[in-house]
Order: C-alpha cells, then sequence, then structure tokens
C-alpha cells in the first residue's frame, strides 16, 4: 500500500522559502556584504564624508570612492586635507616670490640683488612643496592639487616694500604650520607633527628673524643710494 506525502513536501518547502528571506534581502542590499558585522550599502552611505564613506571633495567623481593605501596607518583625513592646503600655499607663496624677482630683474628697476634673493626663495616653496608631496606619499596620503591664486599685483615698489611684503607671508606661512603641525597632535599624529616641526617650524623662525633684520637695515639705509648698495650685500 503506497503512502502519498504530497501536502507534507509542500509544508516543507514553504517553511524553507520563508527562511531563506531575509537572506535574500541582504543580498539585494549589499552584493558585497559576506559577514553580519560588516554594513550595508545603505550604512556605508550614511557615514560622514571621507576614505571609508563618500568620495573625497575633489579628486573623485560622486560614484569613485578612493582606496585605501596599504601604507597608511594613524593618518586622519583631517591631517591629509591640511597637508594639501600647505602644498598649495607653498606654491602660491613661490609664485609670489618669483614675482617679486621678475620686478627687480626688469631693466627699470634694475637690482639684480634682489632679483636673486628673490628666486632663490621662489625655489625654496617649490622644494619644500615636493618634500610635503612626498610625505603625504608615504603616509598613504593623496595629495590634492588646488588651484593656485596668482599674485595680487605685478609691482612691488621697493626693495623695503618688497621685503616687508616676504615678512608677512612668511608669518603667515608659519601660522598655517602651526595650524597644521596643531591638527596632527590632536589625532595623536606624532609623526606628522614631529615633520612639521623639524622640516618646516624650525627653519620658519629663523626666516622670519633674518627677513626682519632686513627689513631694518633697509629702513635704515633709505631708498635710492642706501638701496642700492644693500643690493649689493652678500646676502643677496
Amino acid at each position: 500500500m503506497k503512502t502519498h506525502n504530497t501536502p507534507s513536501c509542500f509544508l516543507l518547502l514553504f517553511f524553507v522559502s520563508v527562511s531563506l528571506l531575509p537572506c535574500l534581502a541582504i543580498s539585494r542590499q549589499d552584493t558585497y556584504r559576506q559577514y553580519a558585522d560588516m554594513p550595508t550599502a545603505q550604512e556605508e552611505g550614511e557615514r560622514e564624508p571621507g576614505r571609508g564613506g563618500a568620495h573625497y571633495e575633489s579628486g573623485f567623481g560622486p560614484q569613485e570612492v578612493q582606496p585605501v593605501a596599504r601604507c597608511r596607518h594613524n593618518f586622519h583625513e583631517r591631517t591629509e586635507a591640511a597637508i594639501s592646503r600647505q602644498i598649495n600655499l607653498f606654491l602660491h607663496v613661490g609664485y609670489v616670490y618669483s614675482s617679486m624677482a621678475h620686478h627687480f630683474g626688469s631693466c627699470d628697476v634694475s637690482l639684480p640683488g634682489f632679483e636673486k634673493f628673490f628666486q632663490q626663495m621662489a625655489e625654496e616653496q617649490q622644494v619644500r612643496a615636493g618634500t610635503l608631496s612626498k610625505y603625504q606619499s608615504m603616509r598613504g596620503g593623496v595629495v590634492t592639487m588646488l588651484p593656485v591664486s596668482a599674485p595680487t599685483t605685478i609691482n612691488w615698489g621697493t626693495g623695503l616694500e618688497a621685503m616687508q611684503k616676504a615678512l608677512d607671508m612668511e608669518k603667515s606661512v608659519n601660522q598655517a604650520l602651526l595650524e597644521l603641525h596643531l591638527v596632527a597632535q590632536q589625532h595623536e599624529d606624532t609623526h606628522a607633527s614631529t615633520f612639521i616641526q623639524t622640516s618646516f617650524l624650525n627653519t620658519q623662525v629663523e626666516k622670519i628673524f633674518t627677513l626682519s633684520q632686513y627689513v631694518t637695515s633697509l629702513e635704515r639705509v633709505g631708498p635710492g643710494l642706501g638701496e642700492y648698495l644693500f643690493d649689493k650685500l652678500p646676502q643677496n
């Protein structure tokens, strides 16, 4: 005598289908979610902008996520962004110094000592930007290339006026470096804060002191012949 278990089979298939519904729902939400403790695509999108969530402000499209470098460790996004801004500031200051050099090298001004001095300052800013860019890459960050603003003028006046402008700029650079140093400290990045101090802040203080001396000397000797004699000094 044969026994028909067709209703039991249908019930078994029904219960199996119901139990698989949550798994199917999860797979539709995020096909790359492998473990229960991994965030879904919706949860990932709700994270703060930056690495591991939404894309950066520039350099990546709305659907692109920047991959994390293998060497990246204890390198906060704010530190990375602050370094990119500092690089941009170095490039801008170098741009200004280059404009100053061309001003003093013109036939109507003809102060070759000032021209040489400001050209050296411009080249130094390029080196500093390169050094900081290399450090950014070493820490696993990405240098965001921001637009470099042009100088506000092409006429820099006398040597005293240009030197005073240079002093003001270097103080602004120093303040930006201090803020970058503080950001690194706030995120307990000892390596970054030490690097900023030893590679930039120490020399920046010396540069401000030297430019202050030049301003004082130019004020003392006065324009005309005094400025001409200052142009011939060995430091230029």
